[in-house]
């Protein structure tokens, strides 16, 4: 009886031993794949500055989420504090505890387009795959209006992932940082003309919906964990323009149903334009 119990100890205890190797070497794995550095020689686009350029870059930060994380004065907030991760949106102004007053046109750019921030570290959950397709002219104007914030004294805590995320992210073979993503994919080019067209309601959506409805818009997996699949926007082709507008100005479809704000950002897309508004209608009917 005595030799059971002894053997049967010796065994949990390799479990046990066997355990805590396993999730060590998980844990530092998560690590060392969070703390991956992108060398990225940034040659930045022309952030003019004029007042026409400032004010394309604040439509645009409107119209594509940035006050959805960082708040409507963009100083941003602690998204979340969960036993994985501490998520947080910086404070973009150049008041206390802002990275305004300190981030040159390449570290604006190297953040939104692949989200890699200026130490060279990937940024975690920075929609770099939606703003990567920004062409070179409103990245630019984006920035020219983000030099433009008002101070907003915010002092934040860093974005952090905890004991358990960094486990996840050493477990997830297939978890990644916005830059393994972002690198080399080519754009749909920026038409010459703005306007009401199918040309630039394929520009447009490659900048807002491709991140979550896929490429083809035909449904995909938004990046945000926990999201349910996005669907097949060609549904949306067949609803007629004034139905389309309202969906996107109101989250309400044309068959009665409330689109969950948090899943579709409406409320950010009720910014948009009649004219952009319908050059995504007139793009979807051509799919």
């Amino acid at each position: 009886m005595k030799k059971a119990l002894k053997y049967t100890g010796i065994g949990l205890l390799v479990v046990v031993v066997g355990i805590a190797i396993f999730a060590f070497v998980t844990i530092n794995s998560g690590a060392d794949r969070l703390s991956t550095t992108y060398a990225l020689d940034y040659d930045p686009a022309d952030a003019t500055g004029d007042s026409a350029s400032v004010a394309r870059g604040e439509y645009i930060a409107m119209t594509h989420g940035c006050m959805d994380c960082h708040t409507s004065d963009l100083s941003g907030q602690v998204m979340a504090d969960a036993p994985p991760f501490r998520m947080v949106a910086s404070n973009l102004t150049p008041g206390t505890g802002g990275i305004g007053s300190t981030y040159s046109d390449a570290d604006w750019l190297r953040s939104i387009r692949h989200g890699v921030g200026p130490d060279g570290r990937g940024l975690f959950v920075m929609p770099a795959a939606q703003y990567y397709y920004l062409s070179d002219e409103e990245a630019g104007d984006l920035v020219a209006y983000l030099k433009t914030l008002e101070p907003v004294d915010n002092e934040l805590p860093p974005t952090e992932f905890k004991t358990l995320g960094k486990f996840i992210a050493g477990m997830d073979e297939n978890f990644k940082l916005e830059p393994d993503m972002m690198m080399d994919v080519p754009r749909v080019p920026m038409p010459a003309e703005r306007g009401p067209t199918a040309e630039w309601g394929r520009y447009r959506t490659s900048t807002i919906c491709t991140i979550c409805h896929g490429t083809d818009l035909t449904g995909g997996q938004p990046p945000d964990p926990g999201s349910p699949p996005a669907p097949d926007l060609r549904v949306a082709a067949s609803w007629d323009l004034d139905g389309f507008r309202t969906a996107l100005r109101t989250g309400e479809t044309p068959d009665g149903r409330q689109l969950d704000g948090y899943f579709m950002p409406w409320e950010a897309f009720r910014h948009m334009t009649d004219d952009e508004i319908e050059a995504i209608h007139r793009h979807l009917q051509t799919l």
